[in-house]
Parts: structure tokens; sequence; C-alpha cells
């Protein structure tokens, strides 16, 4: 009985690892904007549940680059002391814990003025919530895609990361927004799985 129980033990925790790994989502970040000038992040992660496993990615030109900070280093755009700095035009980060990243460009005024600043909030992997976000991934579009809006001069807006940005003339408003999307998602369906996991307790218990 000891042997049987532990088999089935490791069979269940075996197959919710892999539940979660075929779940995972890989998010490009910014959709498909990328990384770069006067995209608004705020509005490209309103709505996305980030969770445990899931990767973010950054793509990117090589006038670019990606820095890890602390939040109040965040706030200020500080590029001085990061956690981690990366280059290279694809960066990808795996998100292993819940909590609060949080990433701007290290390049002079494209944090502060050019909105290259996103914050990611991880939340635990939900097996019902990953299905429920696979199913709108494979959801057909509805409408017309948007057009990508005009970009304004480089210094058009200050400070950094803040839900407004005041205009340099004087003028408060949003930072213009780029069409946001999702990477697919990758991996089987959750019920493909659940059903593995009872095929292996099935014969561990036979």
């Amino acid at each position: 009985m000891k042997i049987i129980s532990r088999t089935a033990l490791l069979a269940a925790v075996a197959v919710a690892a892999l539940a979660a790994t075929a779940s995972a989502k890989d998010y490009t970040v910014g959709g498909s904007d990328q990384w770069d000038t006067y995209i608004d992040y705020d509005k490209w992660t309103a709505g996305k549940k980030f969770m445990v496993g899931d990767t973010i990615t950054f793509k990117y030109m090589p006038y670019h680059n990606v820095l890890e900070v602390t939040t109040a280093d965040y706030a200020s755009c500080n590029a001085d002391s990061p956690i981690s700095t990366h280059s290279g035009g694809n960066t990808a980060f795996k998100l292993t814990a819940t909590g609060t990243r949080y990433f701007i460009c290290g390049i002079p005024r494209h944090c502060l003025n050019g909105t290259m600043h996103v914050m990611i909030t991880t939340v635990p992997y939900d097996a019902a919530a990953a299905a429920a976000a696979a199913t709108a991934d494979d959801a057909p579009a509805s409408g017309p895609a948007q057009a990508p809006l005009q970009s304004p001069p480089a210094d058009a807006y200050a400070p950094g990361p803040a839900g407004y940005k005041v205009a340099m003339g004087g003028a408060a408003g949003k930072s213009p927004a780029g069409a946001p999307s999702n990477a697919p998602r990758y991996g089987q369906p959750v019920a493909a799985v659940a059903g593995l996991a009872l095929a292996a307790l099935v014969a561990s218990v036979a």
C-alpha cells in the first residue's frame, strides 16, 4: 500500500507540473508593437493575468535595452543601479515566483519621456484561469485591427511611469498607445492533461 500510495502521489505531482508547463504562456511585451517608445504598456498589461510558469519576452531594436529595476528606480526612471541589464534585441524572463517585477529602457529619455516602462505582477498558477485564457486566445478576433497612432515628438511628454504624463507645453494627457496583441498560448488543453492524470493514477493502483 505504501508503494502504491507513493507511486500515485508522484504521478499526481508529475501531471500537475505537466499541466502547468503545457498551459504556460509566452507573452511578447507590447504585443505586435513590441518594446519601443510611445507604447502604452499599462494598457497592454490591463486584463492580462501573468501566472507562475509564464514567460515575458522583450523584442526590440538595437538602440533599446531592457533593465530590471527596483520599485523606487522604476518610479523615477533611474537607470543607474539596475538589478540586471540586457541587450541584443530579444530578452526573455521566466516568471518563476509571485510578486511584481519592474522593467525600463535604460537609454536616456526612453523611459522618462518615451513610455518604455512596464511592471509585471505574477500570481500563482491557476488551471481554470489558464484554460479560460487559452479559450480566449483561440476565439476569432471581432472587428478590424486598430491602426497604430502617430508618435509625438521625442520630448512631448514627461515624466515617466505615471498614469498621466504632462505635455512639455503644459497640457496633461495620456501618452499615445499602439495596438496591443497577445502571443499565442502553447501546449495541450488542461482537460487532456487531466485525462492523463486519471490514467496514471488508475495504472498505479491496478
